[in-house]
């Protein structure tokens, strides 16, 4: 059943802006020892002599309903309190801020946070540019028990947090009801595996539900969470956790099994690719159209989706949205989901007073309070178990159950945290290739031997540049 493409236009400027957590920059130990977390490196006592209001700035990388949220609640924070006046500068995505960061870091004017993808980990820490939020921890007794720890964990290597986490997203599957019913599927019991997504799709076909099963992206991230969901590390080293990663894991059998079902998808004309569709909004935008029912995407759209379908009845009347879990890659997954979206790294740079004021801030964020308001306002995930009990979260999951999803499956997550490795761009550019040949007919074996001889290489050229 065809939907009018035009209905789908509406979807593309609020889904544009939605941040999916792809590929930034690079990550992989550098091991700390007690000077890199010495409670000296965070003088969070400094505010106490200052006279008058110690200005900070922080640089985002956020946009719309999140830059708008971000705004509202450093606001709150500046008049709320006279110690620290926070100054918001928005250095465009994540991929320009860490840019920014780089040419300030070489010469320049460095803010005293910035906001960063969950990818940069190994970057900062090689820069030696940054107090590790362990040291400011351990000066001020702040209490990290509220946080999840699938989010402390993204964050911590060898034992060290190193940015304050802050916005949070993970993977879930969008799908639309209407095609579900139609297909004879139950929409109340989505796919949970990558062949059950591939019998749903079938069936979604042959019925003409919509024209594929499935939107899938050309995206490296999707791999990686594959690889999560299953319990599967994609990088030697306990995931790069233990010390630095020197080689990718993914020609494995998992490797091979998500390789061998991007093919069937493609091949057997159960799925559209949608290319690398780094926005996102493309595989919203073949659900919204009818050229798929299905598709992976970042919890942190879930927000703008909502809102395009509250705001457009006729497509509202196309398209019941339902929202999943993260597949696995077979039934025997027992992992969890990789934790998105991005951190403030608090840099070494300023006075004392700026960087105990840039401590205050950061770890202010993190209470109940403000998550709760954070994910009401934008649906990145509340890192804070406290904010999941807040009366208004829970008016929200009941109006909207879909928020839920992404913060279930990151609080029940076990298995190795996400991958920390250098070269993290051209990692993830070896894979997407490796992908892109899969559509192009190659035969997923051999595309999956040279993606992992390329992303080996990605990370040992990284080693080799910084000394690793």
């Amino acid at each position: 059943m065809r939907r009018h493409t035009m209905l789908a236009l509406v979807v593309a400027a609020a889904l544009a802006a939605a941040a999916c957590s792809g590929g930034d920059d690079n990550a992989g130990p550098a091991g700390p020892d007690d000077e890199v977390t010495d409670a000296s490196r965070c003088p969070v006592d400094a505010l106490e002599s200052e006279p008058g209001p110690v200005e900070i700035t922080l640089w985002h990388a956020m946009t719309a309903a999140n830059e708008t949220t971000l705004q509202a609640l450093v606001d709150d924070y500046n008049a709320t309190q006279d110690r620290v006046e926070v100054r918001l500068v928005f250095k465009g995505t994540y991929t320009e801020t860490l840019e920014g960061y780089r040419s300030a870091a070489r010469g320049g004017e460095l803010p005293n946070l910035v906001q960063l993808e969950e990818t940069a980990i190994q970057q900062l820490v090689d820069s030696e540019t940054a107090i590790p939020a362990a040291a400011c921890i351990e000066a001020s007794g702040f209490d990290t028990s509220d946080l999840l720890p699938r989010v402390l964990d993204q964050f911590t290597v060898v034992d060290t947090l190193w940015p304050m986490p802050f916005n949070t997203s993970n993977p879930v599957l969008y799908f639309n009801k209407r095609d579900f019913v139609e297909a004879g599927l139950d929409p109340e019991d989505p796919p949970a595996t990558l062949a059950e997504l591939r019998e749903a799709s079938q069936a979604i076909v042959d019925t003409n539900a919509a024209n594929q099963g499935f939107a899938l992206e050309m995206q490296s991230w999707y791999l990686e969470q594959l690889f999560a969901t299953s319990g599967q590390e994609v990088v030697d080293e306990a995931n790069g956790r233990d010390a630095r990663a020197t080689e990718a894991l993914l020609d494995s059998d998992a490797g091979l099994a998500v390789f061998t079902w991007v093919d069937e998808m493609l091949s057997g004309g159960l799925a559209a690719n949608v290319g690398r569709n780094p926005g996102g909004q493309d595989a919203f935008l073949a659900i919204a159209s009818g050229d798929a029912a299905m598709t992976l995407g970042t919890s942190a759209a879930l927000g703008s989706i909502y809102d395009v379908l509250a705001s457009n009845p006729d497509l509202a009347a196309k398209v019941d949205l339902g929202v999943a879990p993260m597949p696995t890659i077979d039934e025997a997954g027992s992992g969890g989901v990789n934790v998105g979206g991005a951190a403030l790294w608090l840099v070494d740079t300023g006075t004392d007073a700026e960087k105990a004021a840039a401590w205050d801030f950061a770890s202010w964020l993190t209470l109940p309070a403000q998550q709760a308001r954070w994910h009401i306002g934008t649906g990145y995930v509340p890192i804070s178990e406290q904010a999941a009990l807040d009366p208004a979260v829970a008016a929200l999951w009941a109006q909207r159950p879909g928020f839920r999803v992404a913060f279930d499956q990151l609080q029940a997550s076990q298995g190795p945290a996400g991958p920390v490795l250098g070269g993290y761009p051209d990692f993830r550019e070896a894979v997407t290739q490796g992908l892109e040949r899969i559509a192009e007919g190659a035969d997923p074996a051999e595309s999956l031997a040279e993606t992992d001889a390329e992303a080996t290489a990605a990370i040992q050229d990284y080693n080799r540049r910084v000394g690793g």
